[in-house]
């Protein structure tokens, strides 16, 4: 399996490393604009921040489907089934490089953004507004100000609700290159394939909210541990629905 992982890992290898060096380039312009009190530049430079973020997360989210995709639809396709690993480690193996190549480019953001942030604050208010911060977050953090238990919660929420989403990538891709083998119209057939399994299971939900026991919990604003629940599990259907597919129409 970790062979695997790093094989797919590879794949993704240069679009992380055009993001990473992108970001780098745009921390240390940031920095210069900062230090050189240049204010306009600055304000120039997080505009195209933002939008970069908002772009790259979008491309690192469908990329392991496109990865997939590509894989069905060239040769390649042909050497990775030839593997001798079992289907649900090829699949397994998709799944977790795709998490790791977003957890990795989300983790650079984040630096970056904490730099950018540190360094406004050294270079307009010193260094002992940056000490002043860090005490007040401090106490924040110790004092109970900050509800760990809703963080956690909405951390594995995301990780829940965002794998679900790949493996409706997956199972679109699969069913789409099961059904039109080889066509040019494979790929638009997965994406009406990939909206269509989304609509499925956002219609199963509201139906989930009809049950007696869990009513009350239906419009309300804050994320339930149903939610979690209704998405692992179909996200673990979606995924042996893919597994199944690629055995019996794929495998060689």
């Amino acid at each position: 399996m970790a062979k695997l992982i790093k094989y797919e890992m590879r794949k993704q290898r240069t679009s992380r490393m055009v993001i990473l060096i992108g970001l780098l380039v745009g921390v240390i312009a940031y920095c210069l604009s900062i230090l050189t009190g240049n204010i306009n530049m600055t304000a120039v430079i997080i505009g195209l921040g933002v939008c970069a973020a908002l772009l790259v997360f979008f491309y690192t989210g469908i990329e392991s489907i496109l990865v997939l995709n590509r894989d069905l639809k060239t040769k390649q396709s042909y050497m990775l089934w030839m593997l001798p690993k079992s289907i649900w480690e090829i699949l397994g193996a998709k799944f977790i490089s795709a998490l790791l190549q977003m957890a990795i480019v989300y983790a650079a953001f984040c630096i970056a953004v904490g730099i950018g942030c540190l360094g406004a604050v050294i270079r307009f208010e010193g260094v002992q507004a940056l000490a002043d911060m860090f005490q007040r977050a401090s106490e924040v953090f110790v004092r109970g100000g900050v509800n760990w238990t809703d963080l956690v919660w909405l951390a594995v929420y995301i990780f829940i609700a965002w794998s679900q989403v790949i493996m409706i990538g997956f199972l679109a891709v699969v069913m789409s290159r099961t059904i039109l083998l080889r066509s040019r119209f494979a790929g638009f057939l997965s994406v009406i394939l990939f909206f269509v399994i989304d609509f499925v299971i956002a219609f199963g939900s509201d139906l989930m909210y009809r049950l007696p026991w869990l009513a009350d919990f239906a419009g309300s604003p804050r994320i339930n541990i149903w939610d979690g629940i209704y998405y692992l599990v179909t996200a673990v259907i979606l995924f042996l629905v893919s597994g199944v597919l690629a055995d019996k129409k794929l495998s060689v």
